[in-house]
Order: C-alpha cells, then structure tokens, then sequence
C-alpha cells in the first residue's frame, strides 16, 4: 500500500481489529459498504480524532464536555478508544469477548478507565474511583498483576478474603473491597470484556453487625455549640436540623435557602433524592450570621470551598485524586476546644445521626426517610405521595428536645 494505507470497513468487522491496526500503523480510514460497487470513494481523510490542547494533553469535546487523553499521542488515543463507547454514549458498541487469557492488571486498568470516564462525565465521586483505585491495587498485590483471569480459582479469592479480613476489623472495610472485585468482574462479563470470569459468588460479604451509634445529647449540642465560630455553629444547626452531612453544607448555595420562609431545598447529592425542609429559627438566625461572599453560603477563611478535590495528573493521562474536608478538620478542633470525651469516629456526621435518631421517634419512617434523602422504601414511597406534613412536624419536634436542653429559644 506504500507509505500511507487505507483500511475498507466492512459491515461485520470487528471494531477492536481496526483498533489495533489504527495502534500498529496509523492509517487512512474510508468506509465502504459490502453492497457499494464501482472504485472506493474516500469518505474520510487522514483525521486524528483528538485536539492539541495548550495544556499539552490530547483532548476531545464530547456532549459539551472536555475529556483529555494525556501527552503522549499513542496513549492518549488508546485511552480514548477505550473510553469512547461510554463517553458518547454507544452502548451497542462492543468490544471482542476475551478468553480468560487476559492478565489481571489489563482488566483492572481497562476497568479504571471506564470508571474515570465517568468521573468526567460527573456520574461518579472520585472519593469513590480513588477507593476503586486502592480495592483493585490490593487484589493484584496479592494475586500478582500478570495472573491470568482464566487462572484465578475460587481457593485463590477466598485466600484474599482471609487476608482482608486479617487487616480489617471492620465489615465495611471487608465488604468495600470485595464489592470492588465483584463489581470488575460483572462489568467485565456484561460488557463482552470476557466470556467467563472466576466464581466470585463464592466469596460471599462479611456479616455486617449493627451496633448502637453513639449521638449528642442536649447538653454536649449545647457545649460544642458554644465553642464553634459563627460559620460552624451554622452547619451544626444544619446537622441537627436537616440531617445535613459535610457534602450538603460544602455545597449549599444562597439560592437553596429561603430564610424569610425558613426553608432550604436541596438534593441529596448521593442520591439525588429531593429534600424541601423547613428551618428552625435558631438555624435561621445562625445563617443570617455566615456573610455572603459567593454563590456557596460557606467558604473557608482564605475563600476556598470547604471541601475540594484536586487531580493530579500524570504524563501518561492517568490521575490520581485528593480530596481536603475541611468541615471535619474544624469540627474536631471544635470537639477538642469544647473538652468533649466522645467515643471514636465521633465527626460531623455524628449530628446527622444525632438528628436521624430525633426524627424516629416520631414512628414515620417516610418522613425520616425524606428528611435524610435516602432511597431506601422505595416502593413504599410510590404509594405515599406526599410526606411534607409529616417531615414537616418531625423536624419541629427534633427542636423541642434539643432547645430544652440548652436553654435557648
């Protein structure tokens, strides 16, 4: 063909084989159906499907979202290849079924790429990939990153369940990574990536015991109250009276809050659940406290949101992400300052437990449920329409406990 060649996309060609001659050689694509006849007409030139951008990685707009590839050109279309089918959204593209033959490491690498395309694409925490990223680099640790997926035996995954469970005393911790390895694995079969995967049902969760948490009385809301600032002392009020957590006071906005009514109205973000919550007075009078600076109603004393995540990024394209919460920093000088001797793993979320714990005595599990934007009765749900009322008398009679106790109002 000479210097520059031209492939003829048939209608049945697999899509990987023309990845990987794209790879070897980069070529001149033209499309020409089985069914065309007379001389191939060149419908498309020599055109590299990624932009240049002045940062010096290799980008693309997709949707209206900038998604970059990386420095290196050869990798960044890699990386792009392998992204493409979910980024733009072609989910009847597949890619060739494996053999088993795949080594651990390709899979995982494959698998978090998916799960970065969709860090960008803002349908995934990067808390979470960052998890993901530590779950998968402790399997292969312990499997060896060049193992074959078709070498994998059951033995093998019940050996690295004992080894989780040596190092962690905690069910969560154990089930997070075995959901993790689960997880690649059913993406991977559903996916076409592999015909067979190792029997993971075998390896089943620890048993989660649920203990009782420990919650704020009165007089500690009363204590720490008087130790925090005028910005904490705020997103306290919000813990107790909201069920607000860390995310929810980090990303709370102006335009959420109509304090003349006394209400805030805010979407979970992990479930995306919607909560429309009256405001007691104390918090009202705390917000009207906090001075406007943004769009945000907190930011930190350098004008930084109170949560941030930063990404790293490599040569190669790949990114590592670091996320700074600054709510819990604060709140545990908060506990200190106020002499509070709390069991550990006592934070901010403590108040969103605190106030969970208030709102069920009232005995509506469906007001609870839209008070802390959980998903859970979801059926349930589907037959109450409308629960305002009812969150509405909840959240009123979570004030009178704790205003008893610490002597305002």
């Amino acid at each position: 063909m000479g210097a520059t060649q031209c492939l003829v996309v048939g209608e049945q060609q697999p899509i990987v084989q023309l990845i990987g001659d794209y790879l070897a050689n980069p070529i001149t694509v033209s499309v020409r159906s089985r069914a065309m006849k007379g001389p191939r007409r060149k419908t498309r030139s020599d055109k590299f499907p990624l932009t240049l951008h002045p940062t010096g990685q290799y980008c693309k707009k997709i949707k209206g979202r900038i998604h970059y590839f990386g420095t290196d050109k050869k990798h960044a279309l890699e990386r792009y290849l392998d992204q493409a089918t979910y980024l733009h959204g072609c989910q009847d593209v597949k890619v060739a079924r494996g053999n088993g033959s795949m080594a651990l490491n390709e899979l995982c690498d494959r698998y978090l790429r998916y799960q970065h395309a969709k860090v960008l694409a803002g349908e995934l925490t990067p808390k979470h990939y960052t998890d993901q990223i530590d779950s998968l680099g402790r399997l292969m640790s312990f499997l060896g990153k060049g193992r074959r997926i078709k070498n994998i035996s059951t033995l093998d995954l019940q050996n690295y369940k004992r080894k989780l469970r040596r190092a962690y005393g905690s069910a969560h911790r154990l089930n997070l990574h075995i959901g993790g390895m689960k997880a690649m694995f059913h993406w991977a079969r559903k996916n076409d990536i592999l015909q067979t995967i190792p029997n993971i049902d075998a390896v089943s969760k620890g048993k989660v015991v649920y203990q009782e948490r420990f919650t704020f009385d009165a007089d500690q809301i009363d204590r720490i109250l008087s130790a925090a600032n005028a910005k904490m002392q705020a997103m306290i009020w919000l813990g107790l009276n909201c069920g607000f957590g860390c995310t929810d006071c980090a990303r709370l906005e102006w335009k959420n809050l109509d304090l003349d009514r006394g209400r805030v109205v805010l979407a979970r973000k992990k479930t995306g659940v919607p909560r429309n919550l009256p405001l007691w007075p104390e918090t009202v009078e705390a917000l009207r406290h906090v001075p406007r600076s943004g769009a945000l109603v907190f930011y930190t004393r350098e004008g930084h949101p109170w949560i941030r995540t930063s990404l790293k990024t490599a040569a190669d394209g790949t990114g590592k992400y670091k996320t700074v919460n600054a709510i819990s920093s604060m709140f545990s000088r908060v506990l200190k300052k106020a002499r509070m001797h709390v069991p550990a793993g006592t934070g901010f979320y403590t108040l969103r437990r605190t106030a969970a714990t208030l709102a069920a005595r009232s005995g509506d599990p469906f007001a609870v449920q839209r008070l802390l934007g959980h998903v859970n009765l979801e059926m349930a749900t589907r037959y109450v329409q409308d629960v305002s009322e009812q969150t509405d008398r909840v959240i009123g009679n979570s004030r009178k406990y704790v205003i008893q106790g610490n002597g305002t109002g």
